[in-house]
């Protein structure tokens, strides 16, 4: 009798446990699907204003949609592989960040401008190596949360050095209302908070990194990511 009611309890055990690691997983899952809704319905609001407020530059409406498109298709991509309980696979190719930090400048500036405000973009070449929608997950999220919780024009700019790509998002508004460090670490409810993890998941995948830069006035945020060098750019292709 002994013996079975060990076995028993050690049954009952075992099934709590394996209750407690389906239910945290389901959780996982969940919050990886929601996430990949909030990415899915930014580029799709953005390319829908971009079509009704189409920017001054002929070129810069299909860069701008090209662009956008690419994020709701990773989104896509998460969202199936959320449901499989598996991670989107990510690519490694040489990405030229300021022509994608220019398209989603472009993009943005259209939902900018139905609020009176704009998105201008600055910077020469710029390659890292690395995954081109995920990285557009991450510069899309820090413009838009310059326009949603900045003020004044937002500026976009890009530059490389000897080791390292920068891009700097800028806006004049009231500025960070907590260190960078905490909006990305800390639980918080609503878009902006679950904006930053995927801002911080996208860089530390690229090995890069987020910090807040010194401002006369605004928020100024700067990702760094690994520089891909002109030797290694021909074994990258």
């Amino acid at each position: 009798m002994s013996a079975l009611v060990g076995s028993g309890w050690l049954v009952a055990v075992v099934a709590v446990g394996l209750l407690g690691h389906e239910r945290r997983a389901a959780r996982r899952t969940a919050e990886r699907v929601v996430r990949a809704c909030h990415e899915l319905r930014g580029p799709l609001t953005t390319v829908l204003l971009a079509l009704d407020r189409p920017p001054a530059r002929p070129g810069d409406l299909a860069r701008a949609v090209a662009t956008e498109l690419v994020r709701a298709r990773r989104a896509c991509d998460e969202v199936s592989a959320a449901a499989a309980r598996r991670r989107a696979p990510d690519e490694r190719r040489p990405v030229d960040v300021a022509e994608l930090a220019r398209g989603l400048a472009a993009a943005h500036d259209a939902a900018a401008r139905s609020v009176g405000r704009r998105v201008r973009f600055s910077g020469g070449p710029a390659v890292v190596l690395g995954d081109r929608a995920r990285l557009a997950q991450a510069i899309g999220n820090l413009i838009h949360n310059a326009i949603e919780h900045g003020a004044g024009t937002v500026t976009v700019a890009t530059r490389a050095t000897a080791v390292a790509v920068r891009i700097e998002v800028c806006d004049q508004g009231p500025g960070l209302p907590v260190p960078v460090a905490a909006l990305m670490r800390r639980p918080r409810r609503g878009q902006r908070g679950r904006g930053m993890r995927i801002v911080r998941d996208a860089l530390a995948a690229h090995g890069g990194t987020l910090r807040a830069g010194p401002s006369p006035s605004g928020a100024r945020l700067i990702a760094e990511l690994p520089r891909l060098g002109d030797g290694l750019r021909a074994v990258a292709r």
